[in-house]
């Protein structure tokens, strides 16, 4: 099993209206991931965790969902709530 991690700086003032737009993009897009916000630690921090079977699956779920004619706006909206910066983690889950 493979966890993929983001972490993502939000604009001050804009987690809420982030968190709504990844719960929409989660109900849509069939992802069965975890929403993750800062209780203790860095400020205005979201965390997106999704598993995988496998690295071929996680490529094959991004490569299909990249293709969609709604990713691009949800990008840009997404990148309108976030700062420049963040992380992409893959991790095997044991």
């Amino acid at each position: 099993m493979i966890v993929q991690r983001m972490t993502w700086k939000v604009k001050r003032g804009c987690m809420e209206e982030l968190v709504a737009l990844a719960k929409s993009v989660r109900e849509s897009s069939g992802w069965t991931g975890r929403i993750l916000t800062d209780l203790v630690g860095r400020h205005d921090t979201v965390v997106t965790d999704h598993e995988f079977g496998s690295l071929a699956e996680m490529d094959e779920f991004w490569a299909e969902w990249r293709a969609k004619p709604e990713t691009a706006a949800f990008v840009e909206e997404w990148y309108a709530l976030t700062e420049s910066g963040g992380t992409t983690e893959v991790w095997n889950l044991e």
